[in-house]
């Protein structure tokens, strides 16, 4: 039971679970019939980025083990070494055999992609320790994930690369956010993030520009397309919202407690989001729409 809680703890299944929203939005803006929900190529899809997350997780986990000791959030995930090495081993194993099985082309995708988080969170040397890198690292492996997801159901095409952007954007915002959240523990640890480098005073307002910034991506992206706005108006009523809230909130002191709170709210918030396209999706509320 001991190894068992040690494997779920290295493996970070609630964050690799979160991070799965991503290719499987991707997913289902390639999808055009329910009888694709029950196809083997979805079934296989979901437990191949499931893997490859858990790998990539467990990959940032055991580069961090010096680093995260400074971190009360992850502070439990360090001495767990081994716990790291056998996870990143059997997930990425698994993630490449089920990404062949699906489609080549997917499984030089997830090998760019854990090569890339392998760039961010190489110990000492990695993005992570560099401001604005690791951003970009996000910004790039966010557009390759929900390419993933889209290239499972159709080719992959300039509509769904312009669409990837939006979603790329999101997350780059998120991890500003996150570097805010964790400016204290990365400052004692030497890690040189946007936060650190520039402050959290000048770091704050860059999260919300790009959350802005992302907003009105994807609402002249579906002005451009009157299609892309049918299914797409639950992300754009997500942005207003989450502007509003960051105008209401604009004032109070830049605490940790601060953007734990905004984190909590935008994953709720882009969450519901998400749930309300794939549903349109499924249901094909945009045939209800002249």
């Amino acid at each position: 039971m001991k190894h068992v809680s040690a494997f779920i703890k290295s493996a970070r299944f609630a964050e690799v679970s979160i991070l799965l929203g991503f290719p499987m939005i991707g997913l289902f803006f390639a999808f055009k019939s329910v009888d694709q929900l029950a196809s083997l190529p979805v079934f296989l899809f979901a437990a191949a980025i499931f893997s490859l997350f858990t790998a990539i997780y467990a990959f940032n986990g055991l580069s961090g083990t010096e680093d995260d000791k400074h971190n009360s959030r992850l502070a439990d995930l360090t001495g767990k070494r081994r716990s790291f090495i056998v996870t990143i081993a059997v997930s990425l194993v698994i993630s490449i055999v089920l990404f062949l099985l699906i489609k080549p082309v997917l499984a030089a995708f997830s090998a760019v992609s854990f090569l890339l988080w392998c760039v961010y969170s190489f110990p000492k040397k990695g993005f992570k320790y560099r401001p604005v890198l690791g951003t970009l690292i996000h910004f790039i492996g966010q557009i390759i994930h929900f390419l993933m997801g889209y290239a499972v159901l159709a080719p992959v095409d300039g509509k769904s690369a312009a669409a990837s952007v939006y979603f790329a954007l999101l997350f780059s915002a998120g991890h500003i956010n996150h570097e805010l959240i964790d400016h204290d523990a990365d400052e004692k640890s030497g890690i040189k993030t946007g936060a650190v480098c520039f402050g959290v005073s000048a770091w704050e307002k860059v999260s919300p520009a790009l959350f802005t910034l992302a907003a009105l991506y994807i609402s002249a992206l579906s002005v451009l397309d009157k299609e892309l706005l049918k299914v797409c108006f639950p992300f754009i009523i997500a942005g207003i919202v989450h502007i509003i809230f960051k105008i209401w909130t604009f004032k109070k002191s830049p605490t940790q407690a601060k953007f734990l709170e905004e984190r909590h709210f935008y994953r709720i918030l882009y969450f519901a989001a998400g749930i309300v396209f794939i549903a349109a999706k499924i249901f094909d509320f945009s045939s209800l729409i002249k």
